[in-house]
């Protein structure tokens, strides 16, 4: 097999298997389906997916080394990161319950933007995608790759992530998935925001020390 196939190959199953990890994308995801129905998390997964392409763009030129590097770029990053991400989980952990049938769609004017916004900052949120980013490209990416192997390798990860964040929604948005969270929504949003809460506040912690 040609060799510029297999970096590219390599690249994208190394993104996936780190996909696949929950993290703050998939509670996300997997909430606003729960709360808004199948588009609602497949517009916060597009905006997720979104987080992802710019960061791997900046990890084919070789910013994601810089800011892997340390120092007060990363820490802003983690910092104000980390605010969101608690943010996001006390928000969700204090919210009312909702007795009434689950949506189907979002059902406020405005609230489309707000799903992507929600994904691509919950996403672009997170200095550990642009560090797993750099790591996977130093094991794939040499100085000589040619610019058309880093365009299929972009492409590559889009693709992936797009259509991973849309197997969540589809997931998360089947009746009996829904059902069993309209039984337990109390607890599962607390959870969920108590997840977020942590990994929020273990990127305030290692900013500040």
């Amino acid at each position: 097999m040609n060799a510029d196939v297999i970096s590219v190959l390599t690249v994208v199953a190394l993104f996936l298997l780190g996909l696949v990890s929950p993290g703050p994308n998939f509670f996300v995801v997997a909430e606003s389906t729960l709360t808004g129905g199948r588009f609602a998390g497949f517009l916060t997964g597009l905006g997720a997916a979104t987080g992802d392409a710019l960061y791997a763009t900046c990890g084919l030129f070789g910013v994601a080394r810089l800011v892997e590097s340390g120092g007060p770029t990363l820490r802003v990053i983690r910092w104000v990161g980390g605010l969101y991400l608690l943010w996001i989980g006390v928000h969700m952990a204090a919210q009312r319950v909702v007795d009434h049938e689950l949506v189907t769609y979002p059902s406020r004017p405005g609230s489309t933007g707000r799903y992507f916004v929600r994904g691509l900052t919950t996403d672009l949120a997170n200095p550990k995608t642009i560090v797993f980013f750099a790591s996977i490209f130093a094991a794939a990416v040499r100085p000589n790759t040619s610019g058309a192997v880093r365009l299929a390798m972009l492409c590559g990860i889009v693709c992936t992530s797009i259509a991973w964040r849309f197997f969540l929604s589809v997931v998360f948005s089947t009746r009996t998935i829904r059902s069993a969270y309209q039984r337990a929504q109390h607890w599962v949003e607390r959870v969920f925001g108590a997840i977020l809460c942590l990994f929020g506040a273990h990127l305030v912690t290692t900013a500040t020390w």
